[in-house]
């Protein structure tokens, strides 16, 4: 609360927003319960998939589907640091994999659209709230994250990215563009919507 505000203030706003409050907090209780959480025999979506977290002990670190499993293997994954080094190498592989499928279609797309000039650079970093971000410079963003979603939706954010080069706005010629290279957008963004707080870790 800022400093120059009184308790009685306080108290008042509270009481005013009260039931507003309650709903925020049951909403943020619910959403970091089905925060993903890398642990052995925990449950992980990935690729559309709910898979079985399993960590193996290995020389070298890797990710990769096996039945009903997502195994990460390398070393130190026994013991009470397994879920902190598990997470790490699952970081760095989700990391990996999106600097090399991600970075080839955003620069595939920005030629079909012929934006391929306006492209500064591509980056990744985790971030709370978005998935992705254009600058006004041509700079283009991405939440590595988003490589457990499925690859139409991964799809679906180079297409809204690479469209803000030219329209750096959400206005409808921006839309109209969007959907002219990724029908069938607005399942896409429900899919997120509905599944992203199953993909922050």
């Amino acid at each position: 609360m800022p400093l120059r505000v009184t308790r009685r203030e306080v108290e008042a706003f509270v009481g005013e927003h009260h039931d507003w409050i309650q709903q925020r907090l049951a909403t943020e209780a619910q959403r970091d319960k089905l925060r993903l959480r890398i642990e052995q025999g925990g449950r992980i979506l990935y690729k559309a998939r709910e898979l079985l977290l399993h960590f193996r002990e290995a020389l070298s670190d890797a990710v990769y589907v096996e039945d009903d499993l997502l195994v990460i293997q390398g070393r130190g994954l026994r013991g009470e640091k397994a879920n902190t080094r598990a997470t790490k190498i699952l970081a760095g592989h989700l990391q990996a994999e999106a600097q090399a499928s991600v970075v080839a279609r955003v620069h595939a797309l920005a030629g079909h659209l012929q934006l391929a000039g306006q492209i500064k650079d591509v980056r990744f970093r985790k971030t709370k709230t978005k998935w992705g971000h254009c600058t006004s410079t041509g700079v283009l963003q991405f939440n590595w994250l988003i490589m457990l979603a499925p690859n139409a939706v991964v799809d679906y954010l180079i297409a809204h990215e690479v469209c803000h080069l030219k329209h750096l706005n959400h206005s409808k010629a921006f839309w109209a563009l969007v959907e002219s290279v990724c029908p069938d957008s607005q399942r896409y963004i429900g899919w997120l919507k509905e599944n992203e707080q199953r993909l922050y870790f």
